[in-house]
């Protein structure tokens, strides 16, 4: 049995987070012995983890932050969990497992994993920035590093990410979980007050600048304004607190035709209950999970041309460029102004899709053919 230890962030819900989970869920426990390093915090998922009977240990880190204390205390942890491969997660645990893996028994193969896009450096933060940098530095000595897109390998190649074996492995669907709804669609529109025939256009996301729903209801409102009688959901963490959100209200002129919605555990039914669903990121998307999470739901979905976006939906109407509310409405009123069969069909289609190329139980398998195959290369070579 192999020994895995995970090194990631946080353990609070986003996509990294929630692919770890997902991943663990499946892997074959007569195979593999996981357990998990958050360096921040447990977050919501470090007890669902602990629930599949897998260690996990936090340790305390400031967000954005590798400090010397957190070095020493993940060198301790990992020097206790003895992992025959180190398997970490975004860029500072990427970084923070390569510095201290030196002083592990036996010096464990590492694989990094990116599950971001580089559209523009500068809009990261100064300090990600230079992880960043050091990490493209230091990634020839990694023994593989993961992306989730093929866009994002391209982007971090071209600024000097070349570990001996790059690949993709893109993030995984629970067609188990993310399905359609029965009655999900009904039952939103009570929720909200609405009448039984209203279309609803919807985001799920944190309350970031880089998710730009500030555009996806601005877009909205294009398109109501020339016919259609739509409303916006965005649902996601931050977006429970009024105060923080006014700015979106009054920049979208939608009215109460906006509807803002706290991060939902069961948000496959809020996707079961639009007509319509769309990413509208601006930067830093590797593999939009909520794009793949909405279209197994059979929900018809539009995307920003943001990571793989394109690859997922395999539709260039569905696709418009980042930041442009313009195309936004139009590729909304395209696929709103379809009758209710035919967007039911595009639904299915989408689901389809995703059945096809991103099933979960298909990406855990490629997981476990990398770390077989790192842990026999490294037996091999001592």
């Amino acid at each position: 049995m192999i020994r895995i230890t995970h090194v990631i962030n946080n353990l609070q819900v986003g996509g990294a987070e929630l692919s770890l989970m997902r991943l663990l869920e499946r892997v074959d426990r007569s195979r593999f012995s996981p357990s998990v390093i958050s360096l921040i915090g447990e977050g919501t998922v470090g007890p669902r983890l602990r629930d599949l009977d897998i260690p996990v240990v936090a340790l305390g880190a400031e967000r954005g932050r590798i400090s010397p204390r957190i070095l020493a205390a993940l060198r301790r942890e990992l020097r206790r969990a003895s992992p025959q491969l180190i398997q970490s997660w975004m860029y500072h645990s990427n970084l923070a497992a390569h510095l201290v893996r030196g002083s592990v028994p036996g010096k464990p193969p590492i694989a990094w994993n990116i599950r971001h896009s580089l559209h523009e450096l500068r809009h990261e933060k100064w300090l990600t920035r230079l992880v960043i940098k050091s990490g493209a530095r230091r990634s020839r000595r990694a023994e593989a590093v993961v992306f989730n897109s093929r866009v994002s390998m391209r982007q971090h190649e071209a600024i000097g990410f070349r570990s001996p074996r790059n690949l993709v492995i893109p993030n995984g669907v629970d067609l188990d979980l993310f399905r359609p709804v029965a009655g999900a669609r009904e039952e939103l529109r009570r929720s909200l007050g609405l009448a039984p025939e209203a279309l609803l256009v919807g985001g799920v996301g944190r309350f970031h600048p880089m998710k730009d729903h500030r555009m996806l209801a601005r877009a909205v409102a294009i398109a109501s304004d020339e016919g259609q009688d739509l409303h916006c959901v965005i649902a996601g963490r931050g977006y429970e607190v009024e105060s923080d959100t006014r700015a979106l209200r009054s920049a979208s002129g939608l009215g109460d035709r906006l509807h803002l919605l706290p991060e939902s555990t069961s948000i496959e039914s809020i996707y079961s209950g639009l007509d319509l669903f769309a990413v509208s990121s601006r930067w830093g998307e590797g593999f939009p999970n909520v794009l793949a999470e909405a279209m197994a739901c059979s929900v018809p979905s539009l995307s920003t041309d943001v990571g793989d976006a394109p690859s997922i939906l395999d539709d260039p109407r569905r696709i418009v460029p980042p930041g442009d509310a313009e195309a936004m409405a139009r590729a909304i009123e395209h696929v709103i102004g379809l009758d209710a069969e035919s967007r039911r069909s595009l639904g299915r289609r989408d689901r389809d899709r995703i059945h096809q190329h991103y099933r979960m139980e298909d990406v855990t398998e490629r997981y476990q053919g990398l770390w077989s195959q790192l842990v026999s290369e490294r037996t091999c070579g001592s």
